[in-house]
């Protein structure tokens, strides 16, 4: 087995635009032997968050437009973990992509590279789907293409549109997710041995000249999303949580009913359902922006009708739906503990009490999904994964969790619907050869 970094031992890794450390999270989760050497963020409530949970050690104030190339040099680094800002790539945007200021940091990580001594082996960036046809991913590839002239093993890409939902994960966050690559056909451990799932790795050279990006799905079984009240906390243990945070997560019928004045989305969500609304800096702020809202009392609340979601969401039988909020039913916001659990955060993850309840919602809708991530590192490292399903962990005790005889689902072909982000194709390279699946 062979994980070690340029200096033997661990892969050293930097974390940038770290938020409340969602990456970070996803090397702890993964397994791999991978440490964070440093993680750069401006923001103070993140840095609240962050220091809470893994330190002050590693963290580094600083606009990543600033930092020196003698920095990152200095830092050896192996591999870079990145969620640069969505908003000039996403739908709902103007779109403005490199021509954003919010563009800039990731700008300038593009046009150092190819000036670094060190550069990293691998690299793993997430954002929206969009991103795969924007002129920042196409510079990105050429910085890489650049490199290819000084590194004889050249770099490789492999492209996602991934959705928790797809990792059994009652919540939709499609996202792109970037894999690339200098170091190839590492042995990887003990632990990730037998059969194995790898997917298509291309040139960033030949990735650059295709007209249409090649958007991959996670190569290995993809499962059928738990209920959501398995995610979610007992009247009890939520008391708990209102009393730390010191208001209720309840929506008052006030804000209902100017929302449903204001538009006719409601993302209203039951016990039994397998999704949910996806999570967004908005969250926890209506009347404005949108939040996934779990009905209080089903009982007392009686039959809800539904509708299609009013949101670029896709067609066909994994298209989403809608139930219609009426006057009277109660309905609250998921609280951060349940939304940390939606996003694959472990249990350990909390937030210190100087961090309130409308900024915890915000920060965690700004962060990623932290299983996914953690299940592409093997991947990324290795350019291969063990050919088992990537089960969902089991909620803490009280919580809802599934009987024993239950286990999630393979999700056929048919509900891997394309969720407005074009055709992806599923491949499976074994040792018995390649095959390719195609859908849309």
């Amino acid at each position: 087995m062979d994980q070690s970094g340029r200096s033997g031992g661990e892969l050293k890794v930097v974390e940038f635009f770290a938020g409340i450390g969602g990456m970070r999270a996803a090397t702890l989760e993964s397994g791999l032997q991978l440490k964070v050497i440093a993680a750069y963020e401006v923001s103070d409530l993140c840095k609240q968050a962050y220091h809470h949970n893994y330190g002050k050690e590693d963290w580094r104030v600083k606009t990543i437009e600033r930092i020196p190339d003698e920095e990152l040099d200095a830092l050896r680094a192996d591999v870079w973990l990145m969620s640069p800002p969505c908003q000039p790539f996403t739908r709902s945007g103007l779109r403005r992509d490199h021509e954003d200021d919010r563009s800039r940091a990731l700008l300038h990580l593009v046009e150092v590279l190819p000036r670094l001594r060190n550069p990293p082996r691998w690299i793993l960036l997430e954002n929206v789907i969009g991103f795969e046809r924007s002129e920042c991913r196409r510079r990105l590839l050429e910085a890489l293409a650049a490199l290819d002239s000084q590194d004889s093993s050249g770099w490789q890409t492999a492209e996602f549109a991934l959705d928790p939902e797809d990792f059994g994960l009652p919540n939709r966050r499609p996202r792109y997710y970037g894999l690339f690559t200098s170091d190839h056909g590492r042995e990887p451990p003990a632990d990730l041995s037998g059969p194995k799932l790898g997917c298509k790795w291309v040139s960033a050279a030949v990735a650059l000249e295709q007209e249409d990006p090649l958007m991959q799905s996670w190569p290995g079984q993809c499962l059928a999303a738990l209920p959501l009240g398995t995610f979610l906390q007992s009247p009890e243990a939520l008391a708990e949580e209102e009393k730390t945070l010191g208001c209720s997560v309840e929506v008052s019928q006030e804000v209902m009913l100017t929302r449903l004045k204001k538009e006719k989305r409601y993302d209203v969500h039951l016990r039994a359902d397998c999704t949910s609304a996806c999570l967004t800096k908005a969250n926890g702020r209506l009347p404005y922006g949108h939040s996934p809202l779990v009905v209080v009392d089903e009982a007392e609340a009686g039959l809800l009708m539904q509708q299609p979601k009013l949101s670029v969401q896709g067609q066909g039988p994994g298209a989403a739906t809608d139930h219609v909020w009426k006057e009277g039913v109660r309905v609250r916001y998921l609280s951060p503990a349940e939304q940390l659990r939606l996003m694959g955060y472990p249990k350990s993850y909390s937030f210190p009490a100087s961090v309130g309840f409308k900024d915890r919602c915000s920060l965690i809708g700004n962060s990623l999904n932290v299983r996914v991530v953690s299940k592409l590192l093997p991947l990324l490292v290795f350019g291969e994964m063990p050919a088992r399903p990537p089960l969902p962990e089991q909620p803490e005790s009280g919580a809802g969790s599934l009987p024993s005889s239950e286990e999630p689902l393979p999700r056929s072909a048919e509900e891997l619907v394309s969720k407005a982000w074009g055709p992806r194709e599923r491949w499976s390279l074994q040792s018995t050869g390649a095959s390719k699946q195609g859908y849309g």
